[in-house]
């Protein structure tokens, strides 16, 4: 899927169950998209390899497969199996360097409502960012804008619905932190650039 909404909050049409071809016209045009034809083409593509990367054998295949759909993966990132990126707006996803997805994990980058439901829920698309060295356990579900903070972990099973502080560890539905573990990790780092991302963590989320 070609990067065509900025990468940023924003709403989105509510869903309207129709016919196959009205679905796939009005996709299109909410993607950007000229022809419906090539729109659902590369959906097809996008979700055939999506469900390719969910079982290949080898991480680095499962990796490649996810990046032609348009997730942003850096480098030297572990990705287990049975991952599921957002399904419309895979490009919405991005996972920084030395970040670990375990297994079975599921990124909602959008939330769209029939409109029956217009007046109590937001139809809105957010980026997910996985910032460097964060680590997700197995079944960890991560809703639209959320930012899961710079060697954070999630521990297994958890819904995480707001961002994840750098250095701690979360738990839970909603995750909650459970854990600071600056202290253990800040032999990665050196004393000075330990000290300014502290500073930021401070700023931002006053722990």
């Amino acid at each position: 899927m070609k990067d065509y909404l900025p990468l940023e909050r924003q709403r989105i049409p509510n869903y309207e169950a129709s016919g196959f071809l009205g679905t796939i016209k009005r996709s299109a045009r909410e993607h950007g998209y000229h022809s419906a034809l090539w729109y659902g083409l590369v959906r097809l593509k996008d979700h055939l390899f999506g469900s390719w990367a969910m079982r290949f054998p080898w991480g680095g295949a499962r990796k490649w497969l996810q990046r032609q759909r348009g997730v942003k993966i850096g480098k030297k990132v572990h990705w287990g199996t049975n991952n599921v990126v957002d399904n419309a707006f895979p490009y919405f996803v991005i996972v920084e360097d030395g970040a670990s997805i375990s297994g079975n994990d599921y990124f909602l980058a959008h939330s769209k409502p029939m409109a029956y439901h217009a007046s109590c829920m937001q139809s809105y698309v957010a980026p997910i960012i996985v910032r460097k060295h964060a680590w997700l356990a197995v079944n960890v579900t991560v809703l639209p804008g959320v930012e899961i903070g710079e060697g954070a972990i999630v521990s297994a099973g958890s819904v995480v619905n707001k961002d994840v502080p750098p250095f701690t560890i979360v738990s839970g539905n909603p995750a909650q932190v459970v854990t600071d573990i600056s202290r253990l990790v800040r032999r990665n780092y050196t004393p000075e650039e330990f000290e300014r991302l502290l500073a930021v963590r401070k700023e931002k989320y006053q722990i």
